[in-house]
């Protein structure tokens, strides 16, 4: 922990041996003679101040890495953390030359150094007064001073929400002339009448005075404040103890009766510390009636880890207010086509209490994958990272999945490894996404990871982690080798149906091939994609079951023309397979063609395909079946073309002009060429092997 005098602008990169720290526009002085009488060398080697730079170094001697956040104004915390860095950490990229501070009297460079500025009031004026359109050359655009593209999302953001200001009245555009300069600020430099916070000011409404545009949700029906739900103000940093105790004294008042005021703020508190089943417990100990009881209802099981389908929330993912975290927390499956407001559910999330953010997280950030926000997943992990204190196993698991959610799985499989071998709160939900980890990969699975499934299923019966452990345990027992096995729970968890067939075509045996992929032809078509549907059909044609690999091709447009082919020439029809090649040039093709020619009996055309594709034996055959001597004999090799051009009928002369056209000289003739066709076919059997 760093603490410095006034508040800091600081800047975290890494070095060759560990981590670099600068203050911008300042060189602070640091007293480390006490630094490891606190901390000890295990996992910090060295620290160091750069003379020249006034940069703090850190060297780091553990397979670790640092998560900087500032714990309060001017106190920075780094804080150094097992494992692999999170993807995409902007902390991990090289620690940036520090910029040239400019001098107070520097006077505004002119010319072309100069960034060009558009100025649309003077664009208009220039047309009112000639009546033509000025085409004018486009600027350059400045370079950011920043182009880390971790940033993009946080630049979008504000551009979005200044846009929206500006447009409702809230906020000013200065425009800066050439001719002005901006003083950079100094380090711990106050800049009036500016204040950064999450949420609004207490007490403050800002308001341009019109109705709220997300007052209602997307259906219409009226969005429930977050000021009835800031679980942020349900509590404070004193002791737990102490607070459990106030939160209930004088519970009970006159006449044995609860006081409603202090049964409200018990149920508030209970939930502020994630006691879902203590605020349950109470609401029915005391069935008295208190304002947004049932609101109560429903948050007390969602802080519990548990869905809740009929949940009062239920519709208010659109809303521009704490209502879409808890809608979006109760949704077991949250759909895309529901238009959640990421935005508003990160930030009330982000305002919970870092007990409530560290159980929540990775619920939260599964709901924002399964809608492919994987920009809000990220930022739910940050928002546990940052914190002060460990971020415990459920944040490592959150990190595996969002690797495995972004398509790196390999990096995904050794997270998990690492946390299955490490027993723990957070096995079983690590092995059930192992599976999907390796399957992902299109991995075989081990039995034993088989039979430890087995008893998280049994132990996680009737829970909410039930069914994704029943998927588990269907495509570890399918990767294993199980496929009947398999094929049996697929009932237990039918969407996940497609990737059993996925894996049945990958990985599965012949056996299993012929057990489950021939169907009969009036059966119901499976669940399965276009691939997978290819790869069994492969399979089967490979086994010579083409009839049944035909079933799995029913749109014979989406297909591989070549696997369509290949599946037609083995039902022997011929002119299906040449209406799959239509429009195909490619080797194979060409070569599937003149197979098609063949099975058509059209040994002359599949010769002049053979021809094409560069494929002489093959045309040498098809010209000998045909028995086209002659173009054997121009453009064939030996020994068949020696054979064919003895073959080939001598031309007819006319007995008026040649001499020894008697019939003695044509018998003779005759006989000296069957003489030499004889010693050819000799000649072509002593060098062709038998078949």
């Amino acid at each position: 922990m760093l603490e410095y005098h006034s508040p800091v602008d600081w800047l975290v990169g890494r070095t060759d041996n560990g981590y670099a720290l600068r203050i911008a526009n300042d060189s602070p002085s640091y007293d480390l003679t006490v630094a490891f009488k606190v901390i000890g060398k295990s996992r910090l080697a060295g620290i160091s101040v750069d003379p020249d730079s006034g940069v703090l170094n850190l060297a780091i001697a553990c397979a670790c890495y640092a998560i900087p956040f500032e714990f309060r104004p001017g106190i920075v915390v780094i804080d150094l953390r097992d494992g692999k860095p999170p993807k995409g950490s902007s902390f991990e990229k090289p620690l940036a030359q520090a910029p040239v501070r400019p001098e107070a009297n520097t006077e505004p460079v002119h010319g072309d150094s100069m960034t060009a500025r558009y100025d649309w009031t003077l664009q208009v004026l220039a047309q009112l007064r000639t009546g033509q359109r000025e085409v004018t050359k486009t600027p350059p655009l400045v370079p950011l001073p920043n182009s880390d593209p971790a940033l993009q999302p946080l630049r979008d953001s504000l551009l979005h929400q200044l846009s929206r200001g500006a447009a409702q009245g809230m906020v000013d555009m200065a425009k800066l002339r050439p001719s002005q300069t901006v003083k950079p600020k100094l380090a711990g430099e106050a800049i009036p009448s500016v204040r950064i916070g999450l949420g609004e000011l207490p007490g403050v409404l800002i308001s341009n005075g019109l109705p709220r545009p997300h007052s209602v949700g997307e259906q219409g029906q009226t969005c429930i404040g977050s000021d009835r739900l800031d679980v942020a103000n349900w509590g404070d940093e004193s002791p737990i103890i102490v607070q459990i105790a106030k939160s209930r004294e004088g519970l009970i008042a006159e006449f044995d009766k609860p006081d409603p005021v202090v049964l409200q703020r018990a149920i508030q508190f209970n939930i502020f510390i994630g006691f879902g089943a203590e605020a349950k417990q109470l609401m029915r100990a005391f069935p008295v009636d208190v304002p947004d009881k049932w609101l109560w209802q429903s948050m007390a099981r969602l802080v519990d880890a548990r869905p809740d389908p009929s949940s009062a929330f239920v519709g208010q993912e659109s809303c521009d207010s704490a209502a879409a975290l808890w809608a979006i927390l109760a949704q077991p499956k949250l759909d895309i086509s529901q238009h959640a407001n990421t935005n508003a559910a990160f930030l009330a999330f982000s305002a919970l209490p870092i007990g409530l953010r560290r159980d929540l997280g990775p619920v939260l950030a599964d709901r924002f994958m399964a809608i492919g926000s994987d920009d809000a997943a990220a930022r739910v992990r940050d928002a546990i990272l940052r914190a002060p204190g460990g971020a415990g196993p459920n944040a490592a698991l959150l990190t595996a999945k969002i690797e495995l959610h972004q398509g790196d799985a390999a990096a995904a499989e050794a997270m998990l490894q690492q946390i299955v071998t490490d027993p723990g709160p957070a096995t079983a939900a690590a092995l059930v996404a192992l599976v999907e980890a390796r399957i992902a990969q299109d991995i075989p699975i081990a039995p034993d990871m088989v039979v430890a499934l087995e008893s998280v299923v049994k132990e996680q019966t009737g829970s909410a982690a039930a069914p994704a452990a029943i998927r588990a345990l269907l495509l570890a027992k399918a990767a294993s080798g199980d496929m009947d096995g398999a094929f049996a729970l697929l009932s237990d968890a039918p969407d996940v149906e497609p990737q059993l067939w996925r894996v049945l075509s990958l990985m599965g045996t012949d056996d299993a091939i012929l057990a489950h992929a021939i169907t009969e032809s009036s059966a119901p078509r499976p669940h399965l994609t276009p691939g997978s549907a290819e790869n069994l059909a492969e399979r089967l044609a490979r086994l010579g079951m083409a009839d049944s690999a035909l079933q799995w091709l029913r749109d014979e447009s989406q297909v591989d023309p070549i696997l369509l082919a290949k599946i037609q020439l083995q039902r022997r029809d011929g002119r299906g397979a040449l209406r799959a090649l239509t429009g195909q040039d490619s080797p194979d093709a060409l070569r599937l063609r003149a197979q098609a020619m063949q099975q058509l009996g059209d040994e002359a055309a599949a010769a002049h395909i053979y021809a094409q594709s560069g494929d002489t034996e093959a045309e040498q055959r098809s010209l000998g079946i045909a028995e086209n001597w002659e173009e054997i004999s121009i453009r064939g090799t030996d020994p068949w073309k020696h054979l064919a051009s003895e073959l080939t009928p001598a031309p007819n002369l006319d007995a008026t002009s040649a001499v020894g056209t008697g019939p003695l000289a044509v018998a003779k003739r005759l006989v000296d060429r069957s003489a030499a066709t004889r010693s050819a076919v000799d000649g072509l059997l002593a060098q062709i092997a038998a078949p």
